[in-house]
């Protein structure tokens, strides 16, 4: 199975936190506080990971480029796997992990997972 290349994950990544500030204004609309709460972005961009790719193995942009979540032995991944991929998101460093030359972020190696295209 091959890797998916960056330019795929930098679009996974644009639509998904486009889904996620999305959900960040419509929770501080509600919520009717438009500073800058980062314990609510952070936990409403855990969720998001977190119930997307436990439940389809796939975020939104994910689907929107036909690729999908597996373990490195190519099953699904299960809950605790998942679990740590979503947290590992969360890390400021997570992002910066593809500038230096690795087709796997933080969240791929702490979780011994990685992407591939969807059937």
């Amino acid at each position: 199975m091959k890797n998916i290349d960056k330019t795929t994950r930098l679009a996974n990544y644009i639509i998904d936190m486009l889904v996620v500030y999305l959900l960040f204004f419509v929770f501080t609309i509600f919520e009717n506080s438009y500073g800058v709460n980062y314990l609510a972005f952070y936990s409403i961009m855990f969720t998001y990971y977190f119930m997307f790719e436990l439940t389809t193995h796939q975020t939104l942009g994910k689907m929107m480029t036909k690729t999908r979540v597996i373990y490195n032995d190519g099953t699904k991944p299960n809950v605790i796997r998942i679990l740590i991929r979503s947290i590992s998101r969360v890390l400021p460093f997570d992002a910066l992990s593809y500038m230096f030359g690795y087709e796997l972020g933080m969240h791929d190696l702490f979780s011994s997972t990685k992407l591939i295209k969807a059937k």
